[in-house]
């Protein structure tokens, strides 16, 4: 009898082997190319390298050796585009920060996720530039080997909120709007252009929550979002619900700023 998937140990190695390829392009002359298919608006940050699709390579090539059986989900290459609802999946995002990664600036991330019936169940995100791992699993949430924990702050005037994933190039008039509420209610607003990165610094309690009016991709969202919960924070959409990624919108947090960042992002839509 084969034993049992250890699906957090499969999530670290399929990311740790996407990261080392990412690493080895990272800060190098790269040929870059603008996402999407010319029929909609791409912004100058909507950019994907060959070392994107490389690295989505080795993730998907561990993820095949370690579990044949399962459904791949992801933005490179020919990965599914949605997660099943029944049976185990992989959510994986090669390199999420692209825009970063081609700058030479350091939050970037190699993203996996584990699913069964829908649900994570082990997530990891490798930032290869910052020699730092954070993952999760039902046991909490890691840096490295330390457990790691949201933060406590409650006070939004002294809380960071990072916007993320925010609309279309040409599309964000409103979003702008909504951004001025934000910076006058909390205490600053960050953004690292890298969800996932954001995630991980908010399960390490660096950043206390996160914010898009976007309906997210799942290899955007789904391993940074189980990394906040195992940490002790909440994930919901705009109105409050869990979110899932079905959600239409997504508000991660240390729970303690939540419903005031609830209030206070309405003006985003």
């Amino acid at each position: 009898m084969s034993e049992p998937l250890d699906v957090s140990d499969v999530a670290t190695a399929a990311a740790a082997a996407g990261a080392q390829v990412a690493a080895s392009g990272f800060d190098t002359d790269l040929d870059v190319d603008l996402k999407g298919d010319g029929t909609g608006p791409v912004g100058p940050a909507d950019v994907v390298t060959e070392s994107d699709r490389e690295a989505q390579r080795h993730v998907v090539e561990v993820l095949e050796d370690r579990d044949p059986e399962s459904t791949i989900v992801g933005e490179e290459n020919d990965a599914a585009k949605t997660v099943p609802e029944t049976g185990r999946a992989w959510v994986i995002d090669p390199i999420d920060g692209t825009y970063n990664f081609v700058r030479g600036l350091h939050y970037w991330t190699t993203s996996v996720a584990g699913t069964v019936n829908g649900e994570p169940v082990a997530a990891c995100s490798v930032l290869p530039a910052l020699e730092t791992t954070y993952h999760a699993d039902d046991s909490g949430a890691y840096r490295d080997d330390a457990a790691i924990a949201v933060s406590e702050q409650s006070a939004a005037a002294s809380a960071t909120v990072a916007p993320i994933i925010p609309p279309s190039y040409g599309e964000r008039g409103t979003y702008v709007e909504g951004l001025g509420t934000l910076f006058e209610r909390f205490g600053t607003t960050l953004r690292l252009c890298s969800a996932q990165a954001t995630f991980a610094l908010i399960a390490n309690g660096s950043i206390d929550a996160a914010v898009t009016p976007q309906r997210p991709h799942p290899w955007d969202s789904l391993a940074g979002a189980y990394l906040v919960r195992q940490a002790g924070g909440v994930v919901t959409d705009l109105d409050g619900d869990r979110w899932t990624t079905d959600s239409d919108s997504m508000v991660a947090s240390n729970g303690d700023v939540h419903d005031e960042l609830l209030d206070a992002a309405q003006g985003l839509r």
